[in-house]
């Protein structure tokens, strides 16, 4: 299968977006800035496994589905910082939403048929970032998510 040129096929075509309570966060307080980085989410079935009269073949019989937890990460700022405890408070409360927006190469919202990937659920965590003097890379303000089954 042929990748489509026009395709959301590279890591930095995507806008992902958190919103806690209808109030959207992100590092510059414009409520429109992405995320940087986006793991976890996926659907996963832990299997379960019979014999047939104890002796047969093994079947599988499927299980459950269950969602893992999504974990975002942004580069921190002061808006992140002054944010910082109000997402705190809301972690195991209220409404959190992440929603995944394909784009193209242009950088403009994809449109079609899963375009956009919603995840809703209860906070986890919210950590600003370590230290580490050694290093002059960007301090990642991160955020995890435990996030139900179904997906929109």
């Amino acid at each position: 299968m042929a990748l489509d040129p026009e395709g959301y096929i590279r890591d930095d075509q995507a806008q992902i977006i958190l919103t806690v309570d209808g109030i959207t966060y992100d590092n510059d307080g414009s409520g429109t800035a992405s995320w940087a980085t986006y793991e976890g989410g996926k659907l996963t079935v832990s299997g379960s496994k019979t014999r047939a009269g104890g002796m047969g073949d093994e079947v599988e019989i499927g299980g459950l589905p269950s969602r893992g937890d999504v974990t975002i990460t942004i580069q921190n700022s002061d808006t992140m910082l002054a944010n910082h405890a109000t997402l705190e408070s809301r972690l195991g409360k209220g409404k959190w939403v992440v929603v995944l927006t394909a784009l193209d190469e242009e950088g403009n919202v994809r449109t079609g048929k899963g375009a956009r990937f919603t995840l809703t659920g209860k906070g986890k965590e919210a950590s600003k970032p370590g230290g580490n003097f050694g290093s002059s890379a960007a301090g990642m303000y991160t955020v995890v998510v435990g996030v139900n089954q179904v997906a929109s």
